[in-house]
């Protein structure tokens, strides 16, 4: 039997309706379900992460984020992982 350990979701398309809306008294039970059984819920998007933040406010501080295509890493409020550009790396190539 497979154990599953984490559901990600894409938020665009996926997720959310065509209304960038998702039925959230259905998502919150089944959320309770995966928190009783250890599964970790991770939103995975090239979206901007206080804008996934903002589409959970109940659970934001116990999921994972995985925002921004992966430029910012942040779990249970926690940053994991984030990329910085520098001014000295980023200019020149800004003006090629």
């Amino acid at each position: 039997m497979t154990t599953v350990k984490m559901v990600a979701v894409d938020m665009d398309g996926t997720f959310l309706d065509d209304n960038k809306q998702y039925n959230r008294s259905r998502f919150l039970a089944c959320y309770q379900q995966l928190k009783a059984r250890d599964i970790k819920f991770v939103v995975a998007s090239g979206n901007q992460y206080y804008q996934l933040k903002s589409f959970f406010p109940e659970i934001a501080r116990e999921i994972a984020f995985v925002a921004e295509n992966g430029a910012w890493i942040i779990d249970r409020d926690e940053e994991l992982f984030v990329v910085h550009f520098h001014a000295a790396t980023s200019l020149p190539l800004s003006t090629r």
